[in-house]
């Protein structure tokens, strides 16, 4: 059995939104806070520079990404930059990854039906645009996707998270084998034309049955109206066909999903054409959301997953959401006293001496950190450094840094706000998390950091606090 994990039921979208650029209003009661480029020099007398305040740092399992419907004023499915992720990828730092997406199409009028007379579909196609992919695309294992016919409504107007299993029928409707070394630069033919990268499946004949059927029933079948057809074929669920083989994960756009109808028919010259239609995702009125499983059983992150050791975990196995983060402490936090806070930067070193990988290649460095305020029930809240000084002041993008004649991979954050408030109102129970940002690619990239409790003790986590004494 491998270990259980409690969903809090936080949704991690909130900092995303900061990180587009959407602005929230804040305000700030301490002690007054001064602009980054006014910090005072360090004399040791009023200005001071401490570095030895204790950093803990833990590997926690972080879920409850929203990743379909709606949540608050979030709604994903109208998000033509959030992708969703298919495929296994299994790896020995990081456990394995398996993923899989609801998607529906409607038809683009009401009422639809055919041009012409003596209609002959030729075939149904479900296409499904490729955006990228995360993992081994130098050596990719292919893997086979089926598609399914879902049968259950997922309403746009409840929140879909990765846990959101979908339910659909035993039939396949149809399955597609993909080599995610190629995929990206194949562009499947039709006709005389070339296609971006994507999913097609040849959905069965009795599909082309069954929606002629509902076409010919007008006003009393599903093409009656959005609900109605809704109702009649609640959707598309693609899932990989084995679960147990993977080294790479597709990012597909669900929201360009479409099915194209490929028809012969007799127009009014009287005379044989050809044509096609085409039902598309509706983003007013159709839902999409993906499942994502992880299991970390067998891999070197759980040897250090929700350890609760006191003294940290040496090495902190981050990935984008959902997935694993780190729970920060600092128990020496008040021994400062109540002073004016210029400058809090945490710094967060990588394992190896490292260049910065692509996504493309091998499985990737997470490109940004994320950090949420943890308060004393355990819940997530977004410091208010974000809208104060700003999502390129707070940081928590990768660099590259030399020590020691190497070069290394480091991550920093500026909370100056966030540790005045901290300082005082003298918060005991003060936290932070950490944790890959999920800019519209859930579950992508995957960062090893040096920890706490690491015998490496120049690398490990960093507080570097600059403050002066309140006269």
């Amino acid at each position: 059995m491998g270990k259980i994990f409690k969903k809090k039921g936080f949704s991690l979208l909130g900092i995303n939104i900061i990180i587009l650029g959407i602005v929230f209003i804040s305000s700030c009661k301490e002690n007054t806070i001064l602009p980054p480029d006014l910090v005072p020099p360090i004399d040791n007398i009023n200005t001071f520079q401490d570095t030895s305040l204790t950093v803990i740092t833990n590997n926690v399992y972080q879920d409850s990404v929203l990743t379909g419907g709606l949540n608050g004023t979030t709604r994903i499915s109208n998000s033509s930059s959030y992708y969703h992720p298919l495929g296994v990828i299994s790896d020995i730092n990081f456990g394995k990854m398996v993923a899989g997406f609801h998607t529906e199409v409607l038809p683009p009028n009401n009422l639809f039906n055919y041009k012409g007379t003596n209609v002959q579909v030729d075939s149904i196609i479900l296409a499904i645009p490729y955006r990228s992919s995360f993992g081994d695309t130098i050596n990719a294992v292919p893997q086979k996707f089926n598609v399914y016919r879902s049968l259950q409504s997922f309403s746009r107007d409840s929140a879909q998270y990765e846990t959101t299993k979908d339910v659909y029928t035993s039939e396949v409707l149809a399955s597609q084998v993909v080599n995610f070394n190629t995929f990206r630069t194949d562009s499947p033919s039709v006709g005389t034309g070339k296609l971006i990268p994507q999913l097609r499946f040849k959905l069965p004949e009795w599909f082309e049955d069954s929606l002629q059927k509902q076409i010919d029933l007008g006003a009393n079948g599903a093409m009656a109206t959005n609900a109605t057809y809704n109702q009649w074929w609640k959707g598309f669920y693609v899932t990989p066909a084995d679960s147990s083989i993977g080294n790479t994960i597709g990012y597909f756009n669900t929201y360009g999903t479409r099915m194209y109808i490929y028809y012969r028919y007799t127009n009014t010259s009287g005379t044989q054409d050809t044509t096609n239609s085409i039902f598309g995702f509706d983003a007013n009125n159709s839902n999409r959301f993906c499942h994502i499983t992880r299991n970390y059983v067998g891999s070197n992150a759980f040897t250090y997953l929700n350890t609760n050791n006191p003294a940290g975990d040496p090495i902190l196995y981050l990935q984008s959401e959902p997935g694993i983060a780190a729970l920060l402490r600092f128990p020496n936090l008040l021994t400062i006293g109540n002073h004016i806070v210029n400058k809090a930067e945490l710094t967060f070193n990588c394992v190896e001496p490292t260049n910065l990988m692509s996504d493309t290649l091998k499985a990737g460095l997470i490109p940004r950190l994320q950090v949420f305020q943890v308060d004393a029930n355990g819940a997530d809240k977004i410091v208010s450094d974000y809208a104060t000084f700003g999502t390129n002041f707070v940081d928590g993008r990768r660099y590259q840094v030399s020590f020691l004649g190497m070069t290394y991979i480091q991550y920093r954050f500026a909370l100056t706000e966030t540790f005045q408030k901290a300082i005082s109102q003298k918060n005991t129970t003060f936290s932070l998390k950490i944790m890959g940002l999920n800019a519209g690619t859930p579950g992508a990239f995957q960062s090893k950091l040096i920890g706490s409790s690491s015998t490496i003790t120049s690398m490990k986590p960093r507080l570097n606090l600059i403050y002066t004494k309140i006269k």
